[in-house]
């Protein structure tokens, strides 16, 4: 009795399952590539393992791109088990398959016939290495793990979240079940890691290559890995010395069963024959072989090697062919008008715009990891070599100050990897205001009929979302005869890095008023490490018999102030603070002295600060100075200095002594006053009385009343001018107090009179005569 033989199945099932679990893990990076990025955990490891997409990074760096390591393993493996990776890993592979099956009843019906040769891709191959020879990067366009990212990431996961909120906003309206389903959409949201759903400009161009690739499913089983993939036509020539190969023993009787189901139409019509290369060892044949007459393994009979038929001449015209297109895809009319200057904003960190087009695989993952929605697809803007790279727009979503996940995620380097600081420091572009839209300055224009009939045009969300610590927005203010002001916005470009977030929130409807240029290369705007360098000049190593022994140390911004003085930064932070800069000098052996140079980011608040903290008597030092025993306070431009004895009898004439070589390293210009204090009577006034400041917690510091006023009574804010002065009328007398408050606005100047009226009233019962105050 004749046993029947058992299918050897089991391999088929493994492929399976690596497969779909390939599949998973591809997934499951994609939906969670921000919080992987923020840990560094190879969120991007699929697209490292492409050796099509390294070749292409390599040979446009012109260098070993180590990050690539996991595309070596892949071909190191596909010398000895040949074109495993299209069955078992490829993550548009797998995509292909499963909708192929979906097709399987189209299929069989379909009477359309077209190309079926397989030496295309192998052309195609010939083209992209050829054009990159040239350095024009086309690999990002076939590369099939970048279009699987750029499909999924891109286009189906946006639409997912788009359906999922549609429906769960229905769900959500309903009575009596609506509240669990909040929950539970906000559970969705927290898994699919999208709290609001992301829109990307020019989608519908990937989606239709999606689309494209999945449609010839209709007429062929993995077409697109047949006939048109270039990596699998790179992998089929590593395979070529693979001893891992399908084997086809005597017992098999022809039936074709094989042929009709192997997806890459890689074996012959008798069953026998494997075309080289073609087979991506999915073991199906293997499965569905009613005799078991196939099994996977070494020694592969030589009559069943059959070898893709290339043509020399076909390779020679991708070689011409590559020659002519490469000048034709470097075309860029939009660069051309702008001189050369860039047209598109590029993310933080990109190489100079040439290297960047060849470096840049289109994978579109520094898109799908930005956190503001900010990154989109390039179509025309850069010309047709730039299709697909990212490129910021301001309007739709503006460079998060502290975010640096796009240089995280970049495989190729065409985005540098940057710490949060060395980002900070980058500038992507400058903004441009355009005076015609502007608010304020579209009223500024308006002036004469604004004298008749005064309407109210400031605007400032510019400058207040501005995250850059001098802000680069400021602004120029005119004051009619009634006192009315205009506060027309410009550019610091020094400082500027080109966030777009002025952009993004602009109230002008359509294009914003404020819009932000493109500039390549990407520059260094002025650092704390700039200003530390430039502060070594302005505290030298010696000066005179001092010598430095300690600094020079910056401290740049709020939480760096509060390293530098515990407990006592907030009255510095009530003006424009920029940084602190601190050194120690050393004379003889006793003698100590610490010098601080604060920086604010006008000179009005540097001379607030030098009003808050002088004490003693006025000398000529800077643009103002004053000096108490051995502690020298100093107001020179946008800078106070104060310099205080640490140990030791430091004399007075020492520290004036430094002071002044100090000021003699910095350039001098003379500063006018804060318009407020123009106001300020100068009969009586007691020299080095007055105060400037802009919030309430300066005037808790000064002694006004017996009583202590705990509410803002006064309105007091960053976009107030006031100044305390004391006044003696008569010798001896007790000095008395002004205090001139100027506000943007009449009306906050008559609450604030009100409000004065009724905290009198609540200190004291005499009434007093309208006109008393």
């Amino acid at each position: 009795m004749q046993t029947k033989q058992i299918k050897n199945e089991w391999p088929y099932y493994v492929r399976r399952v690596v497969q779909y679990l390939s599949f998973s893990i591809f997934l499951y990076l994609l939906l969670f590539l921000d919080p992987r990025t923020e840990k560094d955990l190879s969120a991007n490891i699929f697209l490292r393992m492409s050796p099509l997409s390294a070749i292409g990074a390599m040979m446009a760096s012109k260098s070993f791109v180590f990050k690539y390591w996991p595309a070596i393993v892949v071909l190191l493996l596909t010398i000895p088990f040949g074109r495993f990776f299209c069955a078992w890993i490829c993550p548009l592979g797998t995509t292909i398959d499963i909708t192929d099956r979906l097709f399987a009843g189209v299929r069989k019906k379909s009477q359309i016939n077209i190309y079926d040769g397989r030496r295309f891709k192998y052309y195609l191959l010939a083209f992209l290495l050829l054009s990159l020879l040239f350095t024009q990067q086309c690999v990002g366009w076939f590369d099939p793990i970048s279009i699987a990212t750029n499909v999924y990431a891109i286009t189906i996961h946006p639409y997912l979240v788009q359906l999922i909120d549609g429906l769960f906003g229905y769900f959500n309206a309903l009575p009596l079940i609506g509240g669990p389903f909040v929950f539970i959409h906000k559970g969705i949201h927290s898994i699919f890691f999208a709290y609001h759903a992301p829109f990307f400009r020019g989608h519908g161009i990937l989606l239709s290559v999606g689309v494209f690739i999945i449609a010839f499913g209709i007429v062929y089983r993995r077409y697109w890995c047949r006939n048109i993939c270039p990596m699998g036509a790179m992998l089929a020539l590593f395979s070529d010395w693979s001893f891992f190969k399908r084997k086809v023993s005597s017992s098999c009787t022809s039936c074709g069963v094989c042929v009709e189901r192997c997806g890459m139409g890689a074996i012959s019509s008798d069953g026998h024959g494997t075309a080289e290369g073609e087979c991506v060892l999915c073991m199906t044949c293997q499965k569905v072989c009613p005799e078991n007459s196939i099994t996977f393994g070494v020694r592969q009979p030589a009559e069943q090697m059959h070898a893709v038929d290339l043509s020399k001449r076909a390779f020679l015209v991708s070689g011409i062919i590559s020659a002519v297109t490469v000048p034709l895809l470097r075309l860029n009319y939009v660069r051309s008008v702008n001189k050369g200057k860039a047209s598109v904003i590029r993310p933080p960190g990109a190489v100079d715009e040439d290297e960047f087009l060849a470096r840049c695989i289109r994978c579109g993952e520094c898109m799908k990891v930005c956190k503001t929605n900010g990154l989109h697809p390039v179509l025309l803007e850069a010309g047709v070599e730039g299709l697909w790279t990212p490129k910021l727009i301001p309007r739709l979503g503006y460079c998060d100050y502290g975010c640096v996940l796009c240089t995280r995620v970049c495989p190729s380097g065409a985005i540098k990897r940057l710490d949060l600081e060395e980002k900070r420091e980058i500038a992507l572009g400058k903004a441009r205001i355009d005076h015609n839209r502007c608010i304020p300055w579209v009223g500024y224009a308006r002036l004469p009929e604004l004298e008749k009939r005064w309407q109210d045009f400031n605007c400032g969300v510019c400058e207040e979302v501005c995250p850059v610590p001098t802000k680069a927005i400021h602004f120029n203010t005119y004051v009619d005869t009634q006192q009315r002001e205009i506060r027309r916005p410009f550019v610091r470009e020094d400082v500027c890095i080109g966030c777009g977030f002025c952009e993004k929130v602009c109230p002008v409807l359509g294009t914003a008023a404020i819009i932000v240029e493109g500039i390549q290369p990407q520059k260094k705007i002025r650092s704390l490490k700039d200003f530390s360098n430039k502060s070594s000049t302005f505290l030298p190593e010696t000066i005179g018999n001092w010598r430095r022994v300690f600094g020079p140390n910056a401290y740049e911004g709020k939480e760096k102030l509060y390293e530098y003085v515990n407990g006592g930064a907030e009255p510095y932070l009530s003006y424009s603070f920029v940084r602190v800069v601190s050194a120690e000098y050393q004379k003889d052996t006793d003698k100590k002295i610490l010098v601080d140079i604060w920086e604010f980011s006008s000179s009005e608040d540097a001379f607030g600060v030098f009003t808050k903290d002088r004490a003693g008597t006025d000398i000529n030092l800077g643009n103002g100075s004053a000096r108490f025993h051995n502690c020298l306070y100093l107001w020179n431009g946008t800078c106070f200095i104060k310099i205080e004895p640490r140990e030791g009898d430091v004399l007075p004439e020492e520290v004036t002594f430094v002071g002044k070589a100090i000021i003699d390293t910095m350039p001098y210009k003379r500063m006018s006053l804060p318009a407020v204090m123009e106001y300020l009577p100068e009969q009586y006034l007691i020299q080095g009385s007055p105060k400037f400041f802009h919030k309430k917690i300066i005037l808790d510091n000064i002694y006004i009343s017996d009583n202590f006023i705990e509410e803002n009574v006064f309105r007091l804010s960053e976009k107030t001018d006031a100044v305390i002065a004391e006044y003696r009328l008569e010798a001896n007398a007790e000095p008395l107090k002004l205090m001139l408050i100027r506000y943007p606005d009449n009306n906050i100047a008559r609450v604030v009179f009100d409000n004065v009226v009724r905290l009198w009233r609540s200190w004291s019962e005499k009434e007093f005569a309208e006109g008393a105050i």
